[in-house]
């Protein structure tokens, strides 16, 4: 029991964790009155509820209108810095509310996307990273919308792994072994050509498999990269956000070769996290790994594509497609 309790705790103060990357939003002011300050709040709390849903049709539905009538319910905490208010909001309470609302929620843990996008220009192009004119506009276009972005640090090896003629001319192999030094789960390539209009194309790729791809144009290059991370961002939503319906009933998990303390912790954190799971409850420890139970408000795919945001859980060779209990392997 002790055990357990220990775990639980650790448990809750990881998602509190990653919760905390995403409560934060800066808002521009122009001066400290009343009028202006509950401006930019709310505005910020349209700008948290599209985080949170990860779909920017959330503000046409009744839930953002209802949450903005209770607005000091979710403010935490703000404070001005120079001519920008700073708000924290209660994301988990909103998490919540979106969910009894009926309205889809983006929750924990999100992906890390690691981006390679080539700015092409008039020359041979260039990657958005390092000291790129482009780089903190594309951080704070991924913020802006909750997307745990990482981008390459593109020193020398980086450019001796892969080149900008690999990412445009769609050069996988290359791509995702220079990709393997980064933190990540999924991988977006992008080429963005200058013009009028300036035209971005991108793809989504999971290991060798292309999940979402897409052709943007925007008016200049700014503005191009806010469509990019917008286009990026919606189509992940729409694969891993969750409108929580009735209980179905628990599916059962086991997990084969979870033998380590740290392993199981990263595990449970993991699955307590994901968008639509209302519990997780361990029914089964055997020397084979553990066995839990998982209450999910969503369909069996949903639930199996958010399990593959895991890089340590795979289906066993020979697990089936579907069933009472799914056979998942650990590698850690």
């Amino acid at each position: 029991m002790r055990f357990l309790g220990i775990v639980a705790l650790l448990l809750g103060l990881c998602l509190v964790a990653r919760a905390e990357s995403l409560n934060t939003v800066v808002q521009s002011v122009d001066g400290r009155g009343d009028s202006e300050r509950q401006q930019a709040l709310q505005q910020g709390l349209r700008d948290m509820l599209v985080r949170l849903s990860g779909k920017q049709q959330v503000l046409d539905q009744p839930v953002t209108e209802q949450a903005l009538a209770q607005l000091d319910r979710w403010v935490t905490r703000y404070d001005y810095d120079g001519d920008n208010l700073v708000v924290r909001y209660d994301t988990r309470g909103l998490m919540d509310f979106m969910a009894s609302e009926g309205a889809s929620v983006w929750g924990f843990p999100r992906p890390q996307v690691l981006i390679w996008l080539v700015d092409q220009g008039a020359g041979r192009g260039e990657l958005v990273a390092g000291d790129h004119a482009l780089r903190e506009t594309l951080v704070g276009e991924a913020r802006r919308r909750g997307l745990s972005l990482v981008v390459p640090e593109w020193d020398s090896q980086d450019r001796s792994a892969v080149t900008v003629a690999d990412i445009r001319g769609r050069f996988d192999g290359q791509l995702l072994a220079a990709s393997e030094r980064y933190p990540h789960e999924l991988v977006v390539a992008a080429v963005m050509y200058r013009g009028s209009p300036t035209k971005v194309s991108w793809r989504v790729l999971q290991d060798q498999k292309t999940l979402d791809q897409g052709r943007e144009e925007s008016a200049s290059a700014g503005e191009a990269v806010k469509t990019l991370v917008d286009a990026v961002t919606d189509q992940l939503a729409q694969r891993y956000s969750v409108a929580s319906s009735a209980s179905r009933g628990l599916t059962l998990l086991e997990v084969e070769r979870v033998d380590a303390l740290a392993d199981w912790h990263q595990l449970q954190g993991f699955l307590a996290g994901l968008s639509g799971m209302r519990s997780v409850s361990l029914v089964q420890v055997s020397d084979q790994g553990v066995t839990f139970g998982l209450d999910f408000g969503a369909s069996d795919s949903q639930l199996r594509s958010l399990l593959e945001l895991s890089r340590q859980l795979r289906p066993c060779p020979d697990d089936a497609v579907a069933g009472p209990q799914w056979r998942y392997c650990w590698r850690s």
